[in-house]
């Protein structure tokens, strides 16, 4: 159930990061985590990875 959290939690911070970056990077324009895709999407799959861990891990 971990992995499976884990998993599932890191997918979808993937999801936010890549809509993140191509929707809002607009409004924001200056952070160069929000604006590049490249970056956003691990950065908020890692994220995604760490919150789904603790919430059911």
């Amino acid at each position: 159930m971990t992995i499976l959290a884990a998993v599932a939690g890191a997918i979808l911070g993937g999801g936010a990061g890549y809509f993140i970056s191509k929707n809002l990077s607009r409004v924001t324009g200056g952070c160069p985590i929000m604006c590049n895709p490249r970056i956003a999407i691990p950065y908020f799959a890692f994220i995604g990875l760490l919150l789904g861990m603790e919430a059911f891990g």
